[in-house]
């Protein structure tokens, strides 16, 4: 009658010992789930978000004054922007040298994606207006300049932009 007893109290025991079995399994899969989830999803995006220099070089510079039929262009990431009429910009057009900050094959989607823009807008372009116009008179055709962007898939923000050759130049954050 004993073994009857102790084969009815071990039953709980192991449904016991199972059930906290079962939740550690979970746990431990819940956990590997997320870690693959930040590996392939939050860590790429993170990455898209940080800052990264390069170089560019001045390939033109442009005055211009839009007016009732000269008033859209098209910004850097391929969206026409209407402007007010009278409205002043002066333009320094680039060419970024590379994407060696970013690994492959990143790298060479980026600078692919890169040459298709030049190819249907041209040449990325960097405003400013009348208080900022000394940025644009020291900056000459060839000069080198420092490029801070981010990207997102394909696409490049650009955050800042330096002139490396007149380094007294005043510095600007770019408009989005």
């Amino acid at each position: 009658m004993s073994s009857n007893k102790s084969l009815a109290s071990s039953r709980p025991v192991r449904w016991c010992l199972i059930g906290i079995g079962a939740i550690a399994i979970i746990t431990l899969s819940v956990y590997l789930l997320l870690r693959v989830v930040d590996y392939t999803v939050i860590n790429p995006l993170n990455e898209a978000k940080k800052g990264r220099t390069t170089t560019a070089v001045v390939r033109a510079k442009e005055h211009v004054r839009f007016d009732e039929k000269n008033h859209l262009y098209i910004n850097g990431f391929g969206e026409a922007v209407e402007a007010t009429p009278g409205t002043e910009q002066w333009r320094i057009y680039y060419q970024i040298d590379n994407f060696d900050q970013v690994p492959e094959p990143k790298r060479s989607q980026l600078w692919q994606s890169e040459e298709a823009r030049i190819k249907k807008f041209g040449f990325r372009f960097h405003y400013l207006s009348t208080p900022e116009k000394a940025f644009y008179e020291k900056t000459q055709v060839g000069d080198q300049l420092e490029i801070l962007y981010r990207y997102m898939g394909d696409e490049k923000e650009i955050i800042h932009v330096r002139n490396l050759t007149h380094p007294d130049t005043c510095t600007r954050e770019m408009q989005r």
